[in-house]
């Protein structure tokens, strides 16, 4: 299990090494800012929110990236143009990190990849998502836009209650999107609850062995929607699932997880970087150094 035996891909997006075998680049951290019920969001119409309160958890999100040598990227949430420019304009000029657009509407998707062009960021911009039922004004917009990456969504009805059929939807997903231009392909492998936690982590073994991209999921969704853990209100219990859920990917050789709001960074990263740590071992066995950035080299001073 630590080795695949397709060659592994691995993109460079705004400065960040996605890809690869396990234990070889640091697993990528994607934390969500500006989603439904996100308290720094005053008005979701208008886009309007507490600067200062985004600026401390970006802020505090690079310091955990840096003391883990786990590298971040941030997801903006976006349901609207309006919000879409004010959320990306912010984040462009708050961070160096890659930054995703990840929009709950279309008319978010065109508007977002509009100010990615326009405020010459598109190097460093990631579409998330695009999905089987992705319309072709989407497509057309990531053509012109110059965004040359995106994350996949293996998401269908029939997907959902089978791994094989996430990997099927890969076959005429990937050509589409390269002929849209897209030339960075990350593979979410689609993650509801539990049940589909397991399933999605089967298909990111599948799709690094079959096809070498870079795969993840968004491993936080299993905990979001536990209703009953949320009934026992036990954060300590809550934080303990949420570290394995995010774990567990990584384990069997993910490359990024969406670990859910960045302010969960605090416990999120270092349990990653645990594992990280421990992979990097075996290539050190084998004759290969990582960078002193690696969390091998980080872990014990956390």
């Amino acid at each position: 299990m630590f080795r695949f035996n397709k060659e592994q891909i691995v993109f460079e997006i705004g400065g960040v090494k996605v890809g690869g075998q396990p234990g070889v680049n640091p697993t990528v951290m994607i934390g969500s800012m500006f989603y439904k019920g996100d308290k720094i969001v005053k008005d979701e119409k208008t886009g309007e929110f507490d600067h200062g309160a985004a600026q401390t958890l970006i802020k505090k999100l690079e310091e955990f990236s840096d003391k883990t040598g786990l590298p971040a990227m941030l997801d903006v949430v976006c349901s609207s143009p309006e919000n879409a420019r004010r959320y990306i304009e912010f984040a462009a000029d708050a961070t160096k990190m890659p930054i995703l657009i990840d929009y709950v509407s279309d008319d978010a998707a065109l508007g977002g990849m509009n100010v990615a062009r326009e405020i010459g960021i598109a190097n460093r911009v990631i579409l998330n998502s695009i999905n089987p039922e992705t319309k072709p004004q989407i497509y057309d917009k990531v053509k012109e836009s110059g965004i040359e990456a995106a994350i996949l969504l293996t998401y269908s009805a029939k997907a959902l209650l089978s791994y094989k059929e996430r990997i099927k939807l890969l076959e005429t997903m990937i050509p589409r999107v390269m002929e849209a231009g897209i030339k960075k392909i990350l593979i979410d492998t689609t993650v509801l609850d539990i049940a589909t936690l397991g399933l999605a982590c089967k298909a990111i073994f599948e799709v690094k062995e079959r096809y070498g991209y870079p795969a993840g999921c968004g491993a936080h969704n299993a905990i979001a929607s536990w209703k009953a853990l949320k009934e026992k209100k036990n954060k300590i219990l809550e934080i303990s699932c949420s570290s394995i859920a995010n774990g567990l990917p990584v384990a069997i050789g993910a490359d990024f997880i969406l670990y859910g709001p960045v302010s969960d960074a605090e416990y999120i990263f270092p349990a990653i970087s645990l594992i990280n740590a421990a992979y990097a071992q075996i290539l050190m066995e084998e004759g290969k150094r990582p960078p002193a950035t690696h969390p091998r080299f980080k872990i014990s001073r956390l």
